[in-house]
């Protein structure tokens, strides 16, 4: 067994943090009778909410399952991340460090998108190498504004 964080966010701005039971073997996430009953008396009155579990520092969808609760797809940009090869880089930092890394890749996505808007400019003659060196800093930039998003994600 292993504690991890739920949080359940509903549409009007409701969120709940809560910790819970996860058994990594059958993928069951056992929430409190609390939440449960926290759950069940806003069932009545909120839109369906989307309930996250942060597990090993990834957050997972939660599927409400007959059996009980299921982890899910990963969210967001953590997919990308085990491709990456700076994939969990800055998660064990404290929110203003993420928050200035997360600057400092936006700041370097910026660089990369210039310096492409700039080389296609500046090139007369295109040859292969000119045209894998825009597409180098156009991939450069994607990846930094993403990997940016997600230090900045406000947890």
């Amino acid at each position: 067994m292993e504690i991890v964080s739920i949080v359940v966010e509903y549409a009007g701005g409701l969120k709940i943090s809560e910790g819970a039971s996860f058994d990594p073997a059958t993928d069951v996430v056992y929430l409190s009778d609390r939440l449960q009953q926290l759950l069940r008396d806003c069932d009545t009155t909120e839109s369906p909410p989307r309930i996250l579990v942060v597990a090993s520092g990834v957050k997972y969808h939660l599927l409400q399952q007959p059996d009980g609760y299921r982890r899910g797809e990963v969210v967001g940009t953590e997919a990308l991340q085990s491709v990456l090869p700076f994939g969990n880089f800055g998660h064990a930092w404290n929110r203003d460090q993420r928050h200035q890394f997360g600057r400092f890749a936006h700041t370097l996505s910026a660089a990369s998108i210039a310096g492409a808007i700039g080389y296609w400019h500046a090139t007369t003659v295109w040859t292969y190498t000119a045209a894998a060196n825009v597409v180098m800093l156009v991939f450069l930039f994607v990846i930094l504004f993403l990997r940016g998003m997600d230090s900045m994600n406000g947890e």
